[in-house]
Order: C-alpha cells, then sequence, then structure tokens
C-alpha cells in the first residue's frame, strides 16, 4: 500500500497556467488485455429506512439488508467496487440520538481488523461487521458511511460527554479487512458530530488503481481537489448526502464540474430522499464527464454501474446500466429523469416520494444582465472580473435568462463562507422585486450554440452545461478549454438544447476563511429560508 508520506511530494501540473485545452493532455495508452484499462464501478442511492425514533437495530438491519441486495446485483455486473451513500444506514441527528447507532471504528494504520473474520470482536458493531462480510462475499471493494465514537477523556476540546462522534468512510478491500477510515473534515450543520483535529490522507490502493475518499461538504473545500490532484490518484469514492441548489449546485452538474475540473473520476453516491434536497448519483470522468448517472426524486433506490477508463486509457467502450431496488422486486430502469418537476421549493414539504425540496444559490450580490434578444453578445463585470457570452437561439420563449457574474465572498445559509469567481448563464425568474430569484429546473427555450468566458486568478474551476429536467449536455455537444487565465465553454448542437444553466464555478481556496463550524444548537432546517 502507498504511504501517505510517498504521496505528499508529488506534484500535479496539469492545470499549469500554460494549459491549452483542459484535461486533455494525457498519454492515450492502449493494449490487447482491455481489463487492464478500465473498471467497473458501482454506486448506490439508496432510500434510508427509518427515523430517529425507530428502534436502531431495526433501522440498521433494514438498510443492511437492502446494501447487500444492492451488492449482489453489483457483483453479478461486474463491478469491482461499489459506494454507499452518506447517512445511508444510520439518521443524521442530535449527540444523544445518534448514540445507539454509532461503532468504535478502528484505526488500520495502527490495527489490521478484518471484521467479518472476528465475529466475536465485532459481535456489538453490526454495520462494520455486516459491510465487511458485504465486501467479502462479494469480492468487491466496499465504501460505506457510518458513525464512529471514539473515547477522548483528557484530552483538549473533548466534548462533555467524554466521547468523539465523527460522520465517518470505511473502505474495505475484496477480503473484508478494513482498508480506511476517514472522519469528515467540513461538517454540514450535523450538530450530532464532532470535527477531527487532524488533518487527514485517505488515500488507499485496490488491484484497479490508487484512489482518495471524502464526504458531501468536503467537495467544497480545498483538501479534497488537492488530494485529487496528485498523480497517482484514479478517482474519489465519495459518499454524500447532497443539499441541491441550482443554478450550479444541483448534484449531478456540480459533481460532473468537479470531475472535470479536477481531471479525475468521481464515484458519487447520494441519499434518494427528496425531501431532504438529496437526489441523484453516478460516475463522473475527469475527462469524458457523466459516464452513467441517475437523477430522479421519487423516493426509490437506484444502483448504478459503469465501466470506468483509467487515467489515460483510450477505446475503452462504456456499458452502463441503472437498477431500481425496492423491498420487493428490481428492474432496470429507463425513465430516468420523468419525475423531475418545473421547480422545485426550498420550503419544509412533505415527506413523500414526490415532494422533491432544494435549496438555491442566492444571486443578490451578483451582476447580472438579461438576455432580450434571441441570439447576441453579453458581458458583464463585478469586482474586477469580467464575463462574456455569444448565443444563438430559436426564440426565448417568454422565459427568462440571465448572464451574472460574481468575485468574492459567498455566505451559505449565512452560515459558511467561501471565495468564489463566477460565470453563469441561467434561466431565472423574478419573485417580487428581486431579479433571479427563483430557478426553474425545466425550459424549452432551445439554445443552439453558447461561447462563455471569463479570466479566472485561481485553477480550479468547474464547467458545467446542465438542460431541461436536471439532464446533463452530452460531452459531444461542448468543450471547454483554458489559455492562461482565460476559461472558455464552447457549446454547439445542430438539434439544440433545452438548457437551464451554462456556467463556470471558480474556487479562489486561498482567499477563503477559515472553516468554521456552526453552533451546535443550530440545525440546518433553522437556516433554510
Amino acid at each position: 500500500m502507498l504511504t501517505a508520506h510517498s504521496f505528499q511530494i508529488k506534484l500535479y501540473t496539469m492545470w499549469s497556467a500554460t494549459t491549452v485545452v483542459v484535461g486533455v493532455a494525457l498519454l492515450c495508452i492502449a493494449g490487447t488485455e482491455a481489463t487492464k484499462h478500465f473498471y467497473t464501478a458501482a454506486v448506490f442511492e439508496s432510500n434510508r429506512f427509518g427515523s430517529r425514533s425507530d428502534p436502531p437495530d431495526v433501522v440498521i438491519d433494514t438498510n443492511l439488508r437492502l446494501y447487500s441486495r444492492a451488492a449482489e446485483i453489483a457483483k453479478a455486473k461486474g463491478a469491482d467496487v461499489i459506494v454507499f451513500s452518506e447517512y445511508g444506514i444510520i439518521p443524521p441527528g442530535s449527540r444523544q440520538q445518534l448514540k445507539p447507532f454509532l461503532e468504535t471504528v478502528p484505526d488500520p494504520t495502527k490495527i489490521r481488523t478484518n471484521p467479518c473474520e472476528q465475529s466475536e470482536i465485532y459481535s456489538q458493531r453490526p454495520i462494520l461487521h455486516r459491510l465487511s462480510c458485504i465486501a467479502k462475499n462479494s469480492s468487491m471493494v466496499v465504501v460505506g458511511n457510518l458513525g464512529d465514537i471514539q473515547n477522548c477523556t483528557g484530552q483538549s476540546e473533548c466534548p462533555p460527554d467524554g466521547v468523539f462522534h465523527y460522520n465517518t468512510n470505511a473502505v474495505f478491500d475484496r477480503n473484508g479487512e478494513l482498508l480506511v477510515r476517514y472522519h469528515k473534515e467540513h461538517l454540514f450543520f450535523e450538530r450530532g458530530m464532532d470535527i477531527p483535529t487532524e488533518k487527514q490522507t485517505p488515500v488507499f490502493s485496490t488491484d484497479f488503481g490508487t484512489f482518495a475518499t471524502f464526504v458531501c461538504f468536503d467537495s467544497m473545500f480545498s483538501r479534497m481537489s488537492e488530494v485529487a490532484r496528485w498523480g497517482e490518484i484514479e478517482g474519489v469514492m465519495f459518499p454524500t448526502m447532497w443539499v441541491d441548489a441550482p443554478p450550479q449546485l444541483v448534484s449531478v452538474q456540480y459533481w460532473q464540474a468537479w470531475a472535470l475540473g479536477n481531471g479525475v473520476t468521481l464515484l458519487a453516491a447520494n441519499g434518494q430522499k427528496p425531501s431532504e434536497s438529496a437526489v441523484g448519483s453516478g460516475v463522473f470522468h475527469g475527462q469524458e464527464g457523466a459516464l452513467a448517472y441517475t437523477f430522479n426524486p421519487d423516493g426509490i433506490s437506484k444502483l448504478v454501474v459503469s465501466t470506468v477508463p483509467k487515467k489515460g486509457a483510450c477505446g475503452v467502450p462504456i456499458k452502463s446500466s441503472i437498477t431500481a431496488i425496492t423491498d420487493t422486486k428490481t428492474w432496470e430502469f429507463k425513465d430516468d429523469g420523468k419525475d423531475v418537476p418545473q421547480t422545485c421549493s426550498n420550503k419544509f414539504v412533505p415527506e413523500t416520494p414526490d415532494a422533491y425540496k432544494c435549496q438555491k444559490e442566492k444571486m443578490v450580490t451578483y451582476t447580472a444582465v438579461q438576455l432580450t434578444k434571441s441570439e447576441g453578445f453579453v458581458e458583464v463585470c463585478n469586482n474586477g472580473m469580467c464575463c462574456s457570452l455569444n448565443y444563438t437561439t430559436d426564440g426565448l420563449k417568454d422565459e427568462t435568462f440571465y448572464l451574472g457574474v460574481f468575485n468574492g465572498t459567498y455566505s451559505a445559509f449565512n452560515t459558511y463562507f467561501w471565495w468564489e469567481e463566477n460565470c453563469v448563464l441561467t434561466r431565472c425568474d423574478t419573485q417580487g422585486t428581486a431579479a433571479c430569484s427563483t430557478f426553474p429546473l425545466r425550459s424549452q427555450t432551445v439554445f443552439r450554440s453558447v461561447q462563455l468566458k471569463a479570466n479566472f486568478t485561481t485553477d480550479f474551476v468547474f464547467p458545467s452545461v446542465m438542460s431541461s429536467g436536471v439532464r446533463l449536455v452530452p460531452r459531444s455537444e461542448w468543450q471547454h478549454s483554458r489559455l492562461g487565465a482565460e476559461v472558455l465553454i464552447d457549446f454547439k448542437s445542430s438539434s439544440g438544447q433545452q438548457l437551464t444553466s451554462l456556467g463556470l464555478k471558480g474556487r479562489c481556496f486561498d482567499k477563503d476563511p477559515p472553516y468554521k463550524r456552526q453552533k451546535a444548537e443550530t440545525t440546518f432546517e433553522e437556516t433554510s429560508e
């Protein structure tokens, strides 16, 4: 296994200032044994059973039985790895609510352990035992998310109850041995969890490549992108319970953008909990973009499986599938996207399968100009950053589109803060006197071409092109490139696309204020608008 120290000396040069075409400066490797140049990945989007009021053993057992079914199907489809979602086994909650669900996760850098083969030791830790057995029985790498409880008596920052609670990824090899324990470093509210005091290097080797693992909100901050750019990293295995926020932070849209921007594959397993703003999972390649994904807010668990070309591989045929899984049946899911509504609400909604709730990115600090013609050129500037747009449409169809630009500190829920350089074309509607305040998920306006460009001071720029119904526009119809500071998206479609957003999201990690968690008594719901 490669050590953390061996990675710390690696340099990443692909996004240097002289890079002309983003993410394609790789040698194309072909060979007679094609199996050496790809692996098969599965991500499971689960509709977690149970609430904090249900018996913990019933909640855990029910969800792990669903995991076992998903793993059996993934193995039958040839998967080498399966990634499960954040909070897919246990519900989030307060410290007291979470305690019955937590297990002590050992540090595999200090002790080798195989929970499936050590049943007596793990008899009171069913999550670790059964995840390990899923890995061993299916001969797949398994990435699961659970809650870790660690004694901290006498340590600084130890909570009054004498234990740390960590949102934790546990990675098991094909034999069920624990490879990595990673404690989430950027909590998203999560009042029942603690932040680790030391920086971690969650990197591990498999027989099909070297990977890292992170969790959900980590993707908004520097560490995950920096580790992803280490030369040996094939991809990031990513359990998440994402909160959708159009126009640029809808789950599958942002994850494809993140993968393309960093030039590395992202295996993202989200929850299927539409009423909690969570839906959308997939396999996103660092050059090709989405190899397979699902985005359908219907309350049905889904397994996404795809072949994944390794770095530098070419000519690898992509075979993918989406399988719906319920308590009583499974079927190949062919209608992805059909349940995406016209809009999603950021108000509280009833917890029914079709009640999709989302948040939104605030654009009150953007400088924005409305498109008024069916084609043309528009330029807009904000705080020294300028963004230009050339576009052609078949007519705006009584729908409003804006070109917006922002350069500064973004406030998420008045709680988390980071620096962005943003350039975005988006469909949005006016609410009262506030322009561009709601973001429809569907559109009838057909765009034939768009060229969007801006100058960025950061190397971390994430491009996205999304069409009506939260569909990712095929990479055959658009490309992104960089020349010096200038980054460009060039979209052309002979048949046209009903775009809802097209943007470049730059993250200036070096300008971020320090990450601080919110007050322990604050909940995410209390900050929602």
